[in-house]
């Protein structure tokens, strides 16, 4: 059976939604020396876009990135296998061609035309390099723990002790190979996964420590990739830099220059109009919901409206909270609806749990949390909590409804009787708090899973899993769900998943926004979207 671009609705019997055009991304067109000047060659030396995110980004390390900002960039250098559209319909990149015959075995041509930026080709050998490189218990970095149910990996998506290399991917030559599962799997499952995953190149690599693969200066700042554009300058706190990569696969980029800049949020509008950006990206750098309805009335750009995909939330260290009752006292005491009638002017909605209402698998017979200080001052009383104890909060700076409503859920708390403490920190030094478990309240924007698995934000050990939950009635579920190809049965899973994560309350999401994004009508074919957004940045022009 071939599995081209694989609409959610045939798979699951479920409308969705997400971003633009779908075609398999190749492009005819060479931007060789020989060809200046001709057809969709690389624009001329000047030619600039600027896109503005409002959160630094730590890093472009592609196999150690953990932040929505640092994987996107990341993938503008690193090419993923798959990327998505509005219509939830998988679109090639660096893949040609998926094929499966019994769901268990899974087929994958890489584009024939893909070559790294030094031009030797991108092959199966970077691609189970990289596989090896991410099971290994050695390297830093994401890890295979979302795809464990490939065969050779252990629960935790490692190899186990003595193995160097991961038994389910098998290499059939130079452009395809196969991935091997333990038993039948939802194709969209793999196919969800592989979006993250970023082939690295092995014959750059394959001889370092990987111990110490995190601190490689190729790692810190790579310079051979396979993307539309290659890393000129990195500086995460203010931007970065790249140019074009003027024998992209996909065809030469129009526009020579591309920067992120790091923009506070409230200044945003002012740099859209003055023309300093050219667009934002919503997913990490918003419109301010005050500046809506002002930049839709600015004649010099598009204003283009969001959904509600992506959605804040609140971890909770469980090391600091060990009784579910206090947890769930603290989700009762926080105002929600205030939050979002002030702050977001109804351009928002309240939901529970790890789903959207906007996701197929969101179980709708799950009620939310209601506001009742009076039965979080009584479940605090229950569960025995010292209130003279610090509760720290963590927030990143950038974004200023997040930072606004972290004011108001500190008043919350303070009026249930918390000794609640706010601790602002750049994105990267709060990722890395996170990852540490450094807090006792985190806050933190969950972009959109495709897929409904979250064993990465709730599994024991899981790359996201900030608050450190561990719960092996829930693991159990989340494996099943990974290995049952039927998505009914899926559904039942999945329900299951959400009743305990309502129960226990590891999280508790606030709101799911809708982020509104612009864009500069000087720039053509670049639309500020929530996902998929960068899929044909090679095609983004600017006019003078």
């Amino acid at each position: 059976m071939r599995i081209g671009k694989v609409k959610f609705l045939t798979i699951f019997s479920i409308a969705l939604l997400l971003f633009l055009s779908a075609c398999s991304g190749t492009n005819e067109t060479s931007s060789s020396s020989k060809d200046k000047g001709k057809g969709n060659t690389a624009a001329s030396l000047g030619d600039t876009i600027v896109v503005g995110v409002s959160n630094a980004i730590g890093t472009l390390n592609p196999i150690n990135a953990r932040d929505l900002g640092a994987m996107t960039l990341s993938s503008i250098l690193f090419d993923p296998f798959f990327e998505l559209n509005e219509n939830m319909e998988f679109q090639f990149k660096l893949a040609e061609s998926f094929e499966t015959k019994d769901n268990q075995a899974f087929t994958i041509k890489l584009n024939s035309k893909a070559n790294w930026t030094d031009g030797k080709p991108v092959t199966t050998e970077d691609v189970k390099f990289t596989f090896d490189t991410l099971a290994n218990p050695a390297v830093q970095s994401v890890g295979l723990k979302t795809l464990n149910i490939i065969e050779g990996l252990d629960d935790n998506g490692q190899l186990p002790k003595g193995e160097k290399t991961v038994k389910g991917i098998e290499i059939v030559d130079e452009k395809t190979f196969i991935i091997h599962t333990k038993k039948p799997t939802d194709p969209n499952y793999i196919k969800g996964n592989l979006i993250n995953i970023r082939t690295i190149p092995s014959h750059i690599l394959k001889d370092k420590d990987p111990a110490k693969l995190h601190q490689d200066p190729f790692m810190l700042k790579p310079t051979v990739t396979d993307g539309a554009y290659t890393l000129v300058n990195f500086k995460g706190e203010t931007q970065v830099e790249y140019k074009a990569n003027p024998d992209y696969y996909r065809g030469a980029p129009k526009t020579e220059k591309l920067f992120f800049k790091v923009v506070p949020q409230a200044n945003m509008t002012a740099q859209l109009q003055t023309g300093e950006i050219h667009l934002n990206y919503p997913s990490t750098g918003a419109i301010a919901i005050q500046d809506v309805e002002k930049v839709k009335n600015m004649a010099n750009v598009e204003a283009v409206d969001g959904k509600g995909y992506d959605y804040q939330e609140i971890y909770m260290n469980t090391k600091t909270f060990t009784d579910p009752k206090m947890r769930q006292a603290i989700a009762y005491a926080i105002n929600r609806p205030q939050i979002v009638d002030k702050l977001l002017k109804g351009k928002a909605e309240i939901i529970d749990g790890p789903y959207t209402k906007l996701h197929p698998y969101f179980d709708k017979d799950i009620k939310n949390y209601e506001y009742d200080p009076e039965k979080a001052k009584k479940l605090i009383e229950e569960s025995g909590w010292d209130k003279s104890k610090p509760i720290r909060v963590n927030v990143p700076i950038g974004n200023q409804v997040r930072e606004q409503s972290a004011v108001i859920i500190a008043e919350n708390l303070k009026a249930v009787g918390l000794n609640v403490q706010i601790q602002k920190f750049d994105f990267p030094t709060h990722m890395q708090k996170g990852a540490k478990h450094d807090f006792d309240l985190m806050f933190l924007g969950i972009p959109y899973q495709v897929d409904p698995d979250v064993s990465a934000f709730y599994g024991t050990g899981g790359p996201y899993n900030f608050a450190g939950y561990s719960n092996p009635e829930l693991d159990e579920l989340l494996n099943k769900g990974k290995l049952e190809p039927n998505p009914e049965n899926r559904r039942v899973i999945y329900n299951k998943v959400q009743e305990i994560l309502h129960e226990d309350v590891p999280t508790i999401s606030l709101y799911s926004d809708y982020l509104m994004g612009a864009v500069s009508k000087k720039v053509k074919v670049g639309l500020p979207k929530q996902f998929g957004m960068f899929y044909n940045v090679q095609d983004w022009v600017v006019q003078k």
